[in-house]
Parts: C-alpha cells; structure tokens; sequence
C-alpha cells in the first residue's frame, strides 16, 4: 500500500512540474536575456530555476526509494554545514549577492540526500541594497561517493523574505516593474566536498540562484532576479 502512495505522489509531482511551464516560455527554450549557460537547466519544461527546483528532484528521490532497498549499513547519515559565497546577476540590474547558508543533510542512499538550509543573503547594485532571510529544502544526488571526496549534484526551492521590495526597477530593456519582498528561492548546481578529518569536510559549489514571486501578484510585479556564483564552507559529520 505504501508504494501505490509513493507512486500516485510521484506522478503528481511530475503533472504539477510540467503544468506550471503551461503559458511559459515554449518547450526548448530558455528565459528571456538568458543564454543556455548562464542558466542550462532552465531550459523549458525542466525550468529547476523554477519551484520544479524542487518538485523534479522530489519526484526523482520517490523513483529511487520506490525502487531500491534500504541500506541498513549506511554510516554518517547526518552532517551539519555552514558555507558563504556571492553571485553575480546577468540581466536587470546585474545585482551582486552576498549569501550564507546554515544546513543540515541527511543520506538516504550512499547516492540520495535529503536536506534544507537556513539562507541570509545581502543585495546590492546601483539601485538595489537589502537583506534577505528564508529557508530552502533540496535534494543532493551523488555520482561520486567516495571515502575522502564527495560529488553532488544540488536542486532545491524554498522562500526568502526581503528587508525591502526586489528587484527595484532597473530600466533593462524598458522594464519598469518593482518586485516584492516575498520570493521563491530556486537554487541548483554542483558541489564537492573534500574530507579533511574523521568529522568534518571542506566543501565547494557553484550555483544558479533564482529570485522571483512566481507571478503570486501577478507578471507586472515580477522582474525577477538570476545570478551564478560560487560557495566554500565546512561541514561537520554526526556520527
């Protein structure tokens, strides 16, 4: 009975992430002022610069533990980490953006995590200077696990909440809209992590970050923000 939930789950998260590409950009393209490496996977339907952040990833966590055994023997399952980084928009007002990040992991497959994170984040360009707060959950998928280094591959989505309205207008392009405090949080990318003791590894990351309303006030208040940068923290393993 509990895989026939699994299952509908599944599908329905697959239908929502698929749905609400509908009245998107066509199926194949990118975001308008986006060239396909600035953002790769935001390429529609996927769009995980979207909340299919972490719809698609959730739906594909299901898959695995659907179809795969439990691991009994998996050791470490808890870490703790704390990273900073910056990013860099690449239209609007091409917005710098401090973030630090506070999360906990949990491994669910030596190849499957399940984690969230803690966001504060600092804004600023010519227009724009404000401070952010919120919380992302994400999926980690591991192609590489070894003893002494980990690669992921990170997707998640969450909500940040603005000490002010962002974006404020920036003019690109003719755009004159203001954006709100209240903002999804889409983030995706790769990291790595680098053991250098029993407990604790040094991690690194690059990222695709995403900040928007989602149209939740409708298109004339959602400019939207899309940076790429970098991160390096520590984490620290419960063991």
């Amino acid at each position: 009975m509990s895989k026939f939930f699994i299952i509908v789950f599944v599908l329905m998260q697959i239908n929502v992430a698929f749905a609400q590409q509908g009245g998107g950009q066509p199926i194949g393209t990118w975001p308008p002022f986006t060239k396909w490496y600035q953002n790769p996977l935001g390429i529609s339907p996927l769009s995980l610069h979207t909340s299919s952040g972490i719809i698609v990833p959730t739906a594909v966590a299901g898959v695995i533990l659907l179809v795969t055994k439990n691991d009994p023997e998996l050791s470490d399952r808890l870490s703790y980490y704390a990273d900073f980084g910056y990013s860099r928009g690449y239209y609007g007002s091409f917005s710098n953006v401090s973030h630090q990040n506070i999360g906990v992991n949990y491994m669910l497959k030596n190849y499957l995590s399940l984690g969230a994170e803690f966001s504060q984040v600092y804004v600023f360009d010519d227009v724009n200077k404000t401070y952010g707060l919120g919380v992302r959950p994400f999926f980690r998928f591991y192609p590489v696990h070894k003893e002494n280094f980990q690669l992921y591959f990170q997707s998640g989505a969450g909500l940040l909440l603005f000490a002010k309205n962002f974006p404020q207008p920036s003019g690109f392009f003719g755009d004159h809209r203001e954006g709100t405090q209240l903002n999804g949080s889409p983030k995706y990318g790769i990291g790595g992590e680098f053991k250098i003791s029993e407990k604790w590894n040094i991690n690194a990351g690059i990222w695709h970050i995403h900040f928007s309303n989602g149209n939740a006030v409708g298109a004339e208040r959602n400019p939207g923000h899309d940076s790429n940068g970098f991160s390096f923290g520590v984490s620290y393993k419960m063991r």
